[in-house]
């Protein structure tokens, strides 16, 4: 991850915390889905202006809250309006409702200060598991090298601001393609839902790249990632490539990328 995406979830991660939310939570606050809101986090998607904002909002930042945070800055929390009361107020944060809550179920049933420490410590120990549970059966496919190609097209498109329609219309102007893609192979192969014989071939695979403004060696890479389980391992210097079937394990990795520098170019003399 660049240091201005890690900037920006070391943030949001703070205030998702300091409102008592999920990151599934503060995906669905701010209209995005949880793999567009983790391809910002991971820095493999800049969010475009409205998903900013959208973010901005579910966070209670001030506008221009994430922009500062990329460029190093930090971002500003949105002061309650001090006039409105907790009941009229539409922004009271969920972690100060929260606190409402349980202050007057322990009134109700009589708990002590005492009685609600022991409580606090074994909520915190279900939401951590069950965050750990989400973020493991929702892991990138491919952590240390090209994401599938739906997770991909999923986060370009959000972060260009295009519907599937507007994706299909772009297709139609791509060099080499005799027609536009249907929008709805579109929608089946960004839901990971392509029968086999719906597979992308290479006209197809350049003509989303074409309208998505994305590299097209990397969308032939995310795709044999998806359909055919063929993982790539450039080399630091992004000369040479090791392939191979299944996923590449963090050791693994190491291995390839030593033995990439090993057998790399020499320079010409």
């Amino acid at each position: 991850m660049s240091d201005p995406h890690k900037r920006l979830d070391d943030a949001m991660n703070q205030r998702r915390l300091e409102l008592g939310l999920q990151w599934r939570d503060l995906a669905a606050a701010a209209g995005v889905s949880y793999e567009a809101l983790r391809a910002i986090r991971r820095g493999t998607s800049r969010p475009a202006d409205l998903t900013a904002r959208r973010l901005e909002e579910a966070l209670h930042w001030e506008p221009g809250s994430v922009r500062s945070a990329l460029a190093g800055g930090t971002p500003i929390v949105r002061e309650p309006d001090p006039e409105s009361s907790p009941a009229q107020d539409p922004g009271l944060l969920p972690g100060e409702a929260l606190r409402l809550v349980i202050s007057a179920a322990a009134q109700k049933l009589g708990l002590g200060a005492d009685d609600l420490e022991d409580v606090f410590q074994a909520v915190r120990r279900d939401l951590a598991e069950t965050e750990a549970a989400q973020e493991a059966n929702h892991a990138d496919p491919a952590p240390y090298g090209t994401p599938d190609l739906s997770a991909m097209m999923l986060a370009a498109r959000l972060a260009a601001g295009l519907s599937l329609e507007d994706v299909a219309r772009l297709t139609a102007a791509a060099p080499g393609t005799p027609a536009a893609l249907d929008a709805g192979w579109l929608g089946r192969l960004e839901g990971a839902a392509l029968a086999p014989d719906e597979f992308p071939e290479y006209p197809q695979l350049d003509a989303l790249a074409y309208a998505l403004n994305l590299d097209p060696a990397r969308v032939q890479e995310a795709a044999g990632v998806q359909f055919m389980n063929v993982h790539s391992v450039w080399s630091d210097d992004g000369q040479s490539r090791a392939v191979g079937v299944g996923p590449v394990s963090p050791e693994d990795h190491q291995k390839l990328q030593a033995l990439l520098r090993m057998y790399r170019r020499a320079p010409r003399k």
